[in-house]
Parts: structure tokens; sequence; C-alpha cells
């Protein structure tokens, strides 16, 4: 479990005032000082994520934001943070203390969580007896001074999912509000989803392509290669692995031809010319448009590349952060196989790891990779933010496949799930 990669696991956001107790309670349930305690206002400032697994969610990121009310210097660059946090999250833990009203900002960030469909725990820190007094004066339906937090502010039971309340001080109640945690159902994960998900059957050989090329991780293979070995091990499949140029050799040594044929997106051109026309032929970044966005609206978005005019505004955004390198898949080669079909003079820009436009209203596309390093949750929200904003999208797999026109052969696996109706190669 700790090894898994954290754009697979459930991540959680815990919001809430200054001093209301989200570090506190970060390093409560997590059993160890992964946050700065202080009663300092203001000590959280950007994001701090700590991987850990809870039951029965497994395995999570946990997230501590700085406080929504941070009036300090930088305090709205921090909460401009937090709120990017809100289009990332699967769950939110939202902290409030028992000595004080909610405030309208909480309501407000409650409302927001809300609005985003992010199913919301509300803990509330016992920092001291319940002041009934106070939950009168706050309560204009002048409610029974014997009720408890929640019920005295009954906004907040009509917007938290689960409520729990306990010192966050003492680890008396831990299992207790990981139970809470773990009995929610996370945003837009994954779930039984896999990469190959009806693709592979107990005795299937799966030719994997995996070119080792200046730009491939020393010593290791990257991570959408390893997670698809796994997953066909799972499902009892064989696989084999090899360099593009070892292919037709490979090939030769079967007996039976294989199930699938699944390369590195650059090696498109190459390896649909080494494989039979009658072997399924796709891409790891087509498995992952698949796995963790919605195909079909890349699929859609390549269609762009037939209405693209010299000048046309072109965003290329990878998920992850890496040292370039002198044939860098998003910086060298896709812009060079535009230039090769054609798209001369495009005005392209560069995004990466967790930058991304809020407004992509005036681009003419948007070219996206695999996204093997971020949530499914994040993926929905550019692909749904570049679609409701009427900018097409694809990702490098779409994309190379139909520079190299062999788009129909690569997403053939996938056709019966694709909307026939409204695609055309």
């Amino acid at each position: 479990m700790e090894q898994t990669p954290k754009a697979n696991r459930v991540h959680i956001g815990f919001f809430g005032r200054c001093n209301a107790g989200k570090s506190t309670l970060i390093n409560m349930l997590t059993d160890q000082p992964v946050s700065i305690v202080s009663e300092v206002a203001g000590t959280t400032t950007d994001p701090v994520s700590k991987s850990m697994e809870i039951l029965p969610l497994g395995p999570v990121v946990i997230t501590d934001t700085a406080g929504i009310d941070d009036t300090s210097e930088l305090g709205a660059l921090r909460i401009e943070k937090s709120e990017e946090i809100i289009k990332k999250i699967n769950l939110a833990v939202y902290v409030l203390r028992n000595d004080e009203a909610p405030t309208a900002d909480d309501m407000m960030w409650l409302n927001k969580l809300k609005q985003n469909n992010v199913p919301i725990a509300l803990f509330i820190n016992k920092i001291n007896a319940f002041d009934s007094e106070s939950a009168r004066d706050n309560d204009s339906n002048g409610n029974d001074t014997n009720l408890n937090y929640v019920d005295a502010y009954p906004d907040l039971s009509a917007i938290a999912t689960v409520v729990g309340s306990t010192d966050f001080t003492s680890n008396r109640d831990r299992l207790t509000l990981l139970d809470l945690l773990g009995g929610l159902t996370p945003l837009d994960v994954e779930g039984e989803q896999s990469l190959l998900q009806g693709l592979v059957d107990p005795g299937d050989t799966i030719i994997l392509v995996c070119p080792i090329d200046s730009a491939a991780p020393k010593g290791r293979l990257i991570l959408p290669q390893v997670q698809t070995i796994r997953e066909i091990l799972d499902h009892k499949g064989l696989a084999l692995v090899c360099q593009t140029e070892e292919l037709p050799t490979m090939l030769s040594k079967l007996s039976q031809k294989p199930k699938l044929v699944i390369t590195d997106s650059q090696a498109f051109e190459a390896v649909n010319a080494l494989t039979p026309a009658d072997i399924p032929l796709t891409s790891f970044s087509i498995l992952m448009a698949r796995f963790k966005g919605k195909l079909q609206d890349l699929v859609t978005g390549v269609k762009a590349l037939n209405n693209l005019k010299p000048g046309a505004h072109v965003l290329i955004s990878e998920g992850c952060t890496h040292r370039r390198q002198c044939d860098d898949i998003g910086t060298v080669k896709i812009p060079m196989w535009l230039k090769k079909k054609g798209h001369t003079d495009l005005q392209l820009e560069f995004t990466s790891g967790g930058a991304f436009p809020k407004d992509v209203s005036g681009y003419d596309l948007i070219i996206h990779c695999g996204a093997c390093m971020l949530t499914r949750r994040e993926v929905l929200r550019r692909i749904d933010c570049a679609v409701v904003q009427g900018t097409p999208i694809v990702n490098y797999g779409v994309l190379i496949a139909s520079l190299h026109g062999i788009l129909e052969r690569a997403i053939s696996p996938f056709m019966d799930e694709l909307d026939r109706k409204g695609f055309e190669c």
C-alpha cells in the first residue's frame, strides 16, 4: 500500500479557519507529526500532503490547507492554493471548534465543497465544554440550550455527510474518526475499473513495447508501463516486454499471436509498421485516457487538427514536472510532428504539474499528456473545463496516433465503448 502511486490514492483535503485544529487533527489521525502545530495563526502556508492508509478507503493522500481566514500578507495566495485543492480532492474534512460559532466564511467554504459534490466529514474540535449560551445567542430559532454543537447550527448537518466530535489532542477517539472517514464514498475515483478492463483474460499474451531512449528514466520503467505489467499479472495474463527494434523477434518466437500490443505513443509509427494488421494495437497513453478521463471527448477533440490555421493558439499541458530532455515529447516531438503535418506557425504554450489555466477559451486546441501523475478527479476537471468552454482537448496518445494516420487502429479495442455515431477517423 505504501508504494501505491499518489495519483491512484484517494485524496482528502482538510479545511477550516486558522487555529481550528486542522494540523492537530491530521497528526492525530496519522499518529505522527505530519503538520506543524502552533498557536500562531497562519502556521500552515502551502498545502502539506502525507500518504497513509485509512481502511476501508485504502491508500490515501491527506492534505493540510491554510486557514480560510488567513489575513496575513500572503493570505490571499494561500487561500487561492486551498481553492485549487478543492478541484483535486475526493473527500473533504472540515474542522470547526466547539467554542466558536460557524462564521460566514465557514459556510461559504462548506458550500463550495458541496457545490463541487465533494463528500464532507465535519469534525468538531472539542476545545472545552460546549457553550450552550453562545449557541443560543447565535441560534435565531432559539432552540434548547442542551442541544449539541451541530444541532445548535442546523445548516451544518444539511451540508456535512458525516459528523464527528472529539478532543483532537487526544487519541481516544482516533479510530472512531477514521471509521467515519472510511465510511464515505469518494468522488471520482477509479473504483473497480482498471487500465485493462475487459481487455485481458487469463492466459492472454500481451506485448508491451517500451522504448529506452534519452528521455526514459534511468534504471526503471515509467509509471503507466509498470501499472500495465501489474494489471496483466493480476488478470493471470502473460506480460512480454521489449523495445521497438526487438518486436519482430518477439513476434516470431510466439507460437500464437498476442491478444494485444501496447506501445509507448512515441513509437506508434514504427510499432504500427512492425505489428501485423490482425493484431490489435494501442498505447499506454490511450489506456490512461480511458482509465482516468473521457476517451470519447479526447477522440472528438482530435478533429480540431483539421481546423488549425497558422497562428492558432495551442496549449500543451503535462501533469508531471521533470527535467526536459533534448527529445522531450511535449516540447520537442509533438511540435515537430505537428509541423511535419503542415501545422506551421502555431503559437504554443506549455504548462506542467498542477498548473492549468482556469480560462482556456482562448486556445484553439489543448494537447494533454496521459496524466499518469494526476488523479482521475483532476483529469476529469481539466477535460470538463475545456469542453464547457468549447475548446477541443486531446491527449498525447490520441493525437500522435492521428498524426501518424493510425487513430482508427489505435482505438479499435475500445470502439464498442465509443459513440460510433459521433466518431469519424
